[in-house]
């Protein structure tokens, strides 16, 4: 992309520092799909509208011809503390070096370290805004061998602070809870997801769809039962989930009521979490994700993950058509994180976070891995860069 600089300019009006230029501009939350400038200043979008490099000629110019302009993409899940434990990226990696100006990461700290995490990220700066899930458990550590469920720490009601979990909530960019569903004495419940939702008020809990390792926790139609509307199931498409019945094929009714009461359904790729053939099967019974993620880490950041816009153009591939992609990683990621009024879309006033993406249509096809099976996809989203609070950054 080619871009002019000059200097800021002042109008009687508000300032304008950067204009994209030439864009396909596609904001879900505005019904906008066309060719337009978008053009940002003081870190805030000023202005959606057609010709604005001659009515701002002093602005930057950032040539966004053949190129799709979106609102900000959003990752709500991802692993970006590094040294808590050693399954994180840095924040910039799942971020801004891919086109997404913001990242939520998914419960890699307990509230013990979230006040180190934060200031870890305070200190090296990322240009990506970081928001987080917390686990409601003292201690979390996010590593390749489940470590706090091999010791049993993670299914150790001692392990729950309900007071510090409630004050964790109140710190700035916490934006709701990340539960391991871990059964105890009783396998129908978890006392960690119980806990959670006593404190939790309005704010979103995301669990994994699915068990983990080395510890019990609630089998599928009990988690399902146990979710509150607008709580988050990551991993809503991976393989042998309990979501399909393995006898009839067919939904199961549990998964049906959570979703007609309001529990959204979350990508969370990771590297074995997602499968073309259950998205297929679900999508097929009229169960499309609400919101798209990676659940990056280091394990499969290269592959079979690699970006967000890969794994948009994956539920792209599946049919879904486009402009509900991107809903998907804009204002539907916002929406489940309760900040649809910041977040989400280009409307003027917002903060400046907006992504932009090449539509490839290679001449062979794109070949996109769940990590077991390859598809020949006609498209394929690639990163361009972003404007993070309006600062243009390119992917690489």
């Amino acid at each position: 992309m080619s871009t002019s600089a000059t200097t800021t300019e002042r109008t009687a009006g508000p300032i304008v520092e950067t204009i994209l230029v030439g864009g396909r501009v596609v904001d879900p939350a505005l019904g906008v799909d066309t060719i337009t400038d978008v053009a940002v200043g003081a870190g805030r979008v000023v202005v959606v509208a057609d010709n604005l490099a001659a009515q701002y000629p002093r602005a930057a110019v950032i040539d966004a011809t053949g190129t799709i302009v979106t609102p900000g993409l959003i990752d709500l899940h991802a692993h970006v503390y590094p040294g808590l434990g050693n399954f994180c990226v840095r924040p910039d990696q799942a971020g801004v070096e891919r086109g997404v100006p913001v990242v939520v990461d998914g419960g890699t700290s307990g509230t013990a370290t979230i006040r180190l995490a934060r200031d870890w990220i305070t200190a090296s700066e990322p240009r990506t805004r970081v928001l987080s899930l917390v686990d409601p458990c003292v201690l979390y550590l996010a590593t390749h061998d489940f470590i706090c469920h091999k010791l049993e720490i993670a299914n150790d009601e001692r392990n729950l602070d309900l007071d510090a979990a409630a004050a964790a909530l109140d710190l700035p960019d916490v934006v709701g809870f990340k539960v391991r569903a871990c059964t105890t004495t009783d396998p129908a419940t978890s006392p960690f997801l119980e806990g959670a939702k006593k404190v939790a008020g309005d704010a979103p809990i995301m669990v994994h769809l699915g068990r983990f390792p080395h510890t019990p926790s609630l089998d599928t139609p009990a988690l399902l039962e146990a979710l509150r509307p607008g709580d988050i199931i990551t991993h809503a498409f991976r393989g042998a989930s309990g979501a399909i019945s393995a006898v009839t094929h067919e939904v199961v009714p549990q998964f049906r009521s959570a979703v007609e009461r309001g529990v959204r359904l979350d990508v969370g790729h990771s590297a074995t979490d997602f499968r073309f053939r259950e998205a297929r099967r679900l999508l097929d019974a009229g169960y499309p994700p609400d919101t798209i993620s990676t659940d990056m880490n280091v394990f499969n950041m290269d592959e079979p993950v690699v970006s967000l816009p890969e794994t948009m153009s994956k539920i792209l591939a599946l049919g879904v058509p486009l402009g509900d992609v991107i809903a998907m990683a804009t204002i539907e990621a916002a929406r489940s994180i309760h900040m649809e009024h910041e977040l989400g879309t280009l409307e003027a006033g917002r903060v400046a976070e907006v992504s932009v993406l090449r539509l490839d249509e290679p001449e062979q096809g794109a070949l996109l891995s769940d990590g077991y099976e390859t598809i020949t996809a006609r498209q394929r989203l690639v990163p361009v860069g972003c404007l993070r609070a309006g600062t243009w950054i390119e992917a690489g």
